[in-house]
């Protein structure tokens, strides 16, 4: 037994699940269907570092212990889906946890990581390339990635990649993309899928006029957009764009974000009340009732179980209208 964050854990202890998607046991892992007819399980253990309060955003050496340790931790919950990106730096951490977890079949899992922009098509090869790597998937031959994403619509200055406080990342770190590299970037994904090494592709944090750029030349569908979706920030035209498009919405802070958090407001307690859950797992259970898909980010064991047990109960309509209807509340971000 050892212990992190104050949480003993068995690391022999036998993996709840064995197969990503499983509808019918106690520990249920529900799935998406994207476009592709690959399916997505709806909840994903993310690993960005602001998701770790006791770490400082720079310092790796803790991010990564916390992401490994979580990892394992949603592992050994029955989670199956696991979320990186190369801005994150997590990905060898991930790989630990999945070397440190007996018995675990790469069958089991669904692993999510993401390139840094539209970084054109050699450099999204290349990206592919060294996730896998990272991710410990050359261990038997060339392996796979479930979900490729580009991480935004976007190009960051090469200074910035090191050294975010620099005078030149003062006003921006980034640049937007311009229509011809998001064409080219999503040109290598789709040929990513092609060849096998990844099963579905998609973007993030891409608008309606990005996401229709991207679609003048696309031949395979944009399966995912990673965006942020919250009762506080929520898109309404942009899930029904993606609706008709066949593009599966996925929340990252489902629980709240830019403009705070509606943990504590009144209405959602009234409702985590009612159904004797927590206010986080009702905020999580309306994103899923909305159709979006969450990727959750903790160090915490006990969040990251309450986290995977939302499926024991169901919102009515009239309490989704409620919590959808607190973006227009301006004083539920003061109630955080």
């Amino acid at each position: 037994m050892r212990t992190f964050l104050g949480f003993a854990f068995v690391a022999s202890a036998p993996i709840a699940s064995a197969v990503v998607c499983d509808d019918t046991s106690s520990k249920k892992v529900a799935c998406f269907d994207l476009k592709s007819g690959n399916k997505m399980p709806q909840i994903a253990m993310g690993s960005w570092s602001g998701s770790y309060k006791d770490c400082a955003s720079t310092d790796y050496t803790c991010v990564q212990q916390s992401a490994r340790f979580i990892a394992e931790t949603w592992l050994h919950l029955g989670g199956t889906h696991l979320d990186t990106a190369n801005d994150y730096r997590t990905q060898t951490a991930l790989a630990d946890a999945l070397r440190n977890t007996p018995n675990f079949k790469r069958e089991e899992l669904y692993l999510t990581t993401k390139c840094p922009g539209a970084i054109g098509y050699e450099a999204i090869v290349q990206c592919a390339d060294d996730n896998l790597q990272m991710l410990g998937q050359f261990a038997d031959g060339v392996g796979y990635i479930d979900l490729l994403l580009v991480h935004f619509p976007a190009v960051i200055k090469a200074i910035c990649r090191f050294n975010r406080t620099s005078p030149e990342c003062a006003q921006s770190i980034e640049r937007p993309a311009t229509k011809a590299e998001l064409q080219d970037t999503w040109r290598a994904m789709e040929e990513l899928k092609r060849i096998g090494v990844v099963k579905s592709i998609g973007i993030s944090d891409y608008n309606i006029t990005q996401i229709e750029q991207t679609l003048e030349t696309a031949t395979q569908p944009i399966e995912v957009n990673q965006v942020e979706w919250n009762p506080l920030n929520h898109d309404e035209a942009l899930l029904q764009f993606s609706k008709k498009h066949g593009i599966q919405l996925q929340a990252w802070s489902p629980l709240g974000g830019s403009k705070g958090s509606v943990l504590s407001h009144p209405a959602v307690k009234s409702i985590a009340s009612t159904h004797n859950v927590s206010t986080a797992q009702v905020t999580l259970r309306w994103a899923l009732q909305r159709d979006v898909a969450v990727v959750v980010g903790t160090a915490n064991a006990d969040h990251a179980a309450s986290d995977l047990d939302i499926f024991g109960f169901e919102l009515t309509s009239d309490e989704v209208a409620s919590i959808s209807a607190l973006q227009t509340d301006k004083t539920a971000s003061l109630l955080v």
